[in-house]
């Protein structure tokens, strides 16, 4: 399994002065689509969300700069609370004896776009695998680009019949192979094949490379060295065009910016061959061969340095940014990984955190040894992103949860009003029910990716939510649906709201003030407990006794209730209420202790907003196919959860 090291390593926490001086944080977190800002403080000696505000991220036109965003925010703090924290477009700091100002600045960004990484040389499915694995918990997009001679050796039969790999800028078989069929590998197709890799690098314009491969390979060294030139090739035609474009204009060419950067992961003993014929064309940096599990770690690091460089201080008003704050501006992931593994080992239990944006898809899980699986799906959320869920989950598996019929035509129309209205909350309740429809579908495609990778989804403790539509959703049983629907965990669990969307900043608080993360994570972001979550599996027949309840309740009050196969029931258990739970499956039903066997909990479960939820639906969930059925079925279930 892939443990990804802790975002940041090797730098270490940004140091301040003495700690106990700092009274209060301002943190920003600048989404695609929205920017939320957050006030902590201390009160009675504990750190508390004080306030926080929320506007539209600012980095396209009109405003083009980020921090107008940030301020728009800020100002209904401002409001809230009576004091000033901005003046003459910078941050007031430190924290002023009459209350005005702040301590520490913070920001987190997921805005922009993913940086979108060329894997270059022989690249094996396997390879292509990993390399995904290294980028998995980054705003990234990796693209296969074999050597036409590696393809030669490795592939003589059509490519697009080989699982994981893909003809390079074709959409069929190979350019002398339109039929799909087995052909031999000319001089003149290995010619057409190197041809469509330099379209593809150019259509590409990849923000850096990565280049694998090893000296011991079918086709030697020889794919490394084609990968260069390629590169070298890439690089001459662009310049080559800039500069008839600046002779054009007038304009002085400068070439030197122009270098893309590579991740040098092949062979380690052609390290200096690649470097001398990329000259002036890359940046060439060396990390660990990539041959298994074991480098992903620091091809991760490396790669997250490259995202900071090439997306995130391109920022419209980065350079603004940054003078705000003696801190690094972070990725929103790299925060969010850093309180998800802090949640498992402070709380000793696996936990899955999911992340639904206007333009990403973050799922997060960590298991209680410490493993660590983080999946970034950019391009696939519920604002711009939309689209992308229509395309790639289609117009049927999104329908499929809802509790009413809908015509393809409204669905596409309801996806084009999101692209251009991102910011727009849903109007009605139908307009809700495809926002959340759609989520759930943002989520599974993101699960899907990271099982593809041969990941085992574990059982999770807790599940943690955030994000608007969660955070927004007018009812608690409306989140429970979302998660147990895309997320379909199995046993035991607990469901957690993060409300106030402050579980993405807490990671980035962490690392300059430690205890503020810890006490506002307890007392405001984790405080949304939605209730315990039973959920049976194996053999269920719908229909038919699944699974029987009961609950002692410590004035010695017992209520029991059966779960019918295919249904859910909900049984009240308020916040701050606890109860023995005990579990009577049927003979063919499991509860994670083998099919038919009792549970008791050893512990007092606790309830929440929801109350506990016993989801006897089965795993895997399925629908009826009829129409009418289903919709019968998804009524039921919104019934059961008052959605």
């Amino acid at each position: 399994m892939y443990t990804q090291p802790s975002p940041g390593e090797g730098q270490g926490p940004v140091q301040r002065s003495n700690l106990a001086i700092v009274n209060s944080l301002l943190v920003a977190d600048c989404g695609a689509v929205c920017t939320k800002v957050s006030l902590f403080g201390l009160v009675e000696g504990q750190y508390r969300l004080m306030a926080r505000g929320e506007a539209p991220t600012t980095i396209v036109p009109p405003q083009e700069d980020i921090t107008e965003g940030i301020i728009q925010a800020i100002r209904v703090i401002e409001f809230i609370t009576g004091r000033r924290f901005v003046s003459d477009g910078h941050i007031l700091s430190p924290e002023q004896p009459i209350g005005d100002g702040v301590d520490i600045f913070i920001a987190t960004v997921s805005a922009g776009e993913p940086i979108r990484v060329a894997v270059l040389g022989a690249v094996t499915p396997e390879l292509e695998a990993l390399a995904a694995q290294a980028v998995s918990g980054l705003y990234a997009e990796t693209y296969a680009i074999p050597s036409p001679s590696f393809l030669a050796v490795k592939r003589p039969v059509s490519v697009s019949k080989v699982p994981g790999m893909v003809a390079v800028g074709a959409s069929g078989g190979p350019p002398s192979d339109p039929n799909g069929t087995s052909g031999a590998w000319t001089k003149e197709r290995i010619s057409m094949e190197w041809e469509q890799q330099l379209t593809r690098i150019k259509e590409l314009q990849p923000h850096t490379v990565l280049m694998v491969g090893q000296a011991d390979g079918p086709a030697g060294p020889t794919p490394i060295q084609e990968a260069c030139q390629l590169l070298v090739n890439t690089f001459r035609q662009q310049n080559e065009q800039r500069g008839a474009s600046s002779s054009s204009s007038g304009a002085p060419q400068q070439t030197a910016n122009n270098q893309i950067s590579v991740l040098y992961a092949a062979a380690p003993q052609y390290v200096q061959a690649a470097q001398r014929m990329l000259h002036g064309v890359a940046n060439v940096a060396p990390v660990n061969a990539l041959v298994s599990q074991d480098q992903l770690g620091s091809i991760n690091v490396a790669m997250g340095t490259l995202h900071e460089r090439n997306i995130i201080q391109r920022l419209p008003g980065y350079k603004r940014l940054r003078t705000w704050s003696s801190t690094k501006t972070v990725a929103t992931a790299t925060s969010l990984s850093s309180l998800v593994r802090f949640l498992a080992q402070h709380y000793s239990m696996s936990v899955t955190a999911v992340d639904v944006g206007g333009m990403t898809t973050t799922v997060m899980v960590t298991r209680e040894n410490g493993e660590f699986t983080p999946k970034v799906n950019p391009g696939v959320g519920i604002g711009p992103g939309i689209g992308s869920i229509l395309q790639q989950a289609g117009f049927k598996r999104i329908a499929r949860w809802l509790p009413f019929t809908v015509s393809e035509d409204e669905m596409r129309q309801f996806v084009l009003d999101r692209v251009l209205n991102p910011h727009v909350p849903p109007a009605n309740a139908r307009e809700l029910h495809l926002c959340q429809a759609f989520a759930r579908e943002a989520i599974l495609l993101t699960v899907q990716t990271a099982q593809n990778n041969s990941f085992e989804w574990p059982n999770a403790d807790l599940i943690l939510a955030s994000g608007g539509i969660f955070a927004h959703a007018p009812k608690f049983g409306q989140v429970a649906g979302m998660l147990l629907d895309a997320l379909q965990p199995k046993g035991v669990t607990s469901l957690v709201l993060d409300r106030a969307m402050l579980i993405s900043q807490l990671g980035a608080v962490a690392t300059v003030a430690p205890i503020a993360a810890v006490q506002v994570n307890e007392n405001d972001a984790v405080t949304y407990r939605l209730g315990t979550c039973l959920i049976p599996f194996g053999d269920i027949q719908p229909g038919q006794p699944a699974v029987r309840v009961g609950l002692e309740h410590r004035n010695g009050r017992k209520v029991e209730v059966n779960v019918m196969g295919g249904t859910i029931e909900v049984i009240p258990l308020q916040m701050n209420e606890q109860a023995l739970l005990t579990i009577f499956p049927a003979p063919t039903v499991d509860v994670g202790l083998g099919p038919g066997e009792r549970a008791r909990a050893a512990e007092e479960i606790d309830g929440g907003l929801v109350g506990l939820i016993v989801d006897a639906r089965g795993r895997p969930l399925l629908l009826p196919d009829a129409e009418e059925d289903r919709r019968a079925c998804v009524l039921q279930w919104y019934k059961a959860l008052s959605m």
